[in-house]
């Protein structure tokens, strides 16, 4: 799947705040969290984490699974293996 120049862009944006990179990182290495579980990773307020959580979805890194009264979020792999091939073309034009 080929990116967008404005996704590309909105990837980064959600990559460059170390609360989203944690939270991300997180999931990644679990494999699925429950957002409960991502107000513990990143130790803040929910309202807080919800905001962090909507950047990630907006940039299309999350997909979200509901469990009974919990939602489960897990990564997009899609879309970062995309953003990657991305960053590799640019550094492969140097």
């Amino acid at each position: 799947m080929k990116i967008t120049e404005d996704n590309i862009v909105k990837v980064a944006k959600a990559l460059s705040d170390r609360t989203r990179f944690r939270i991300l990182k997180e999931i990644i290495d679990k494999k699925c969290q429950s957002c409960g579980d991502c107000e513990e990773i990143a130790e803040l307020s929910q309202p807080a984490v919800s905001h962090h959580l909507k950047v990630l979805f907006d940039a299309n890194l999350l997909n979200s699974e509901k469990d009974g009264r919990f939602v489960l979020v897990s990564l997009n792999k899609q879309t970062l293996e995309s953003f990657c091939d991305s960053i590799l073309d640019l550094t492969n034009k140097m």
